[in-house]
């Protein structure tokens, strides 16, 4: 789903959630992992109402400040899963820097940038095993 860049995220999570292609069939809900931007109880709602569960990290206020840096509950470990995504991404200029109009055009790019980015994880992966 492409938005414009002064759309807030926690708007656009229940459109993302139904935009979805492959539905979540597992045993246990799965986890959707979102950062403090989300810590809204309409987010959370959207996300349980679509078999989600969401260990959001609350905002930080006066009262809990954040945890040190190095400290397990300041970063869960899925976290590392997206953000690593985020720098494949950025590797790719056309996606990093939108210049088309189209939205249809960009989202074209966005999928090529993934589908490059899995075919470069599993050819490195190969060649470590092989």
């Amino acid at each position: 789903m492409i938005t414009g860049a002064n759309r807030h995220d926690m708007t656009q999570l229940a459109a993302l959630l139904d935009g979805t292609v492959i539905a979540p069939t597992p045993t246990e809900p799965p986890h959707l992992a979102l950062d403090r931007g989300y810590d809204y109880d309409a987010c959370r709602e959207a996300a349980a109402a679509r078999g989600y569960m969401t260990p959001i990290p609350p905002k930080a206020s006066d009262a809990t400040p954040l945890p040190p840096p190095g400290h397990p509950d300041r970063h869960p470990p899925r976290r590392w899963v997206v953000e690593v995504a985020h720098s494949w991404f950025n590797r790719f200029r056309r996606v990093l820097t939108r210049t088309e109009k189209q939205a249809s055009h960009y989202l074209g790019f966005t999928h090529l940038a993934a589908v490059l980015s899995v075919y470069r994880k599993v050819r490195h992966a190969r060649s470590l095993s092989g």
